[in-house]
């Protein structure tokens, strides 16, 4: 089951991303949709996916991957319709300063599984935080025209799947099991919020 579960937690993965890039890609907008969010995504995926490979953990690293090419699909909207010149400097700066860490690798001195396994803590903080922004966007404005309520309650149904595999691994990693549940706890909180707000517009 731990071979099969996170393929099932891929195709899970796609099709949250599917409903949301769908919405983007017909209004043209990313409004009310978190970057820093996706940023995180995209950035977190990478620590993780660099973590799985080194240590041959190649089935586990799946997830990771779908989520770092979507994550990275919907930053490539983001620039192509709503960001000024500005705006994409900024969020090229936002990637470069997440992926600082990783500069850490072209010191010879340290030893490249320690490094691998501090990055999957920074990781973990990454996805720890990943939702809270987006939680915090919907609080504010009220706007969840460009989100999609499959989109966290699936990624919800991934974490259950990831967090099983994890558990099952000879050796499960301490950053992977806390990534999942706060994976869990962040993304069943935006959901509600995300009803809340469906079920009680924000008045104009």
């Amino acid at each position: 089951m731990a071979y099969y579960l996170p393929i099932l937690s891929s195709f899970i993965l796609v099709f949250s991303f599917l409903p949301l890039l769908n919405k983007i890609r017909k209004n043209r907008s990313v409004s009310g949709l978190s970057l820093l969010m996706m940023t995180f995504g995209l950035a977190q995926s990478l620590y993780f996916i660099t973590y799985n490979i080194y240590f041959e953990r190649f089935y586990i690293a799946l997830p990771f991957i779908v989520t770092g090419a979507l994550s990275g699909l919907i930053l490539y909207f983001f620039a192509r319709y709503n960001a000024a010149k500005r705006e994409r400097v900024q969020l090229f700066t936002m990637l470069g300063f997440s992926l600082l860490p990783f500069s850490l690798l072209l010191n010879s001195s340290l030893d490249t599984a320690t490094v691998l396994s501090a990055l999957t803590y920074v990781g973990l903080v990454m996805s720890s935080v990943r939702v809270m922004p987006q939680t915090y966007k919907t609080l504010r404005t009220g706007n969840v025209s460009n989100l999609s309520a499959r989109y966290f309650s699936l990624q919800f149904i991934a974490g259950i799947c990831g967090l099983v595999v994890e558990l099952t691994t000879a050796a499960p990693s301490t950053a992977h099991l806390l990534m999942f549940i706060m994976l869990l706890l962040t993304n069943a909180v935006q959901f509600g919020c995300m009803q809340y707000y469906r079920v009680r517009p924000v008045m104009a």
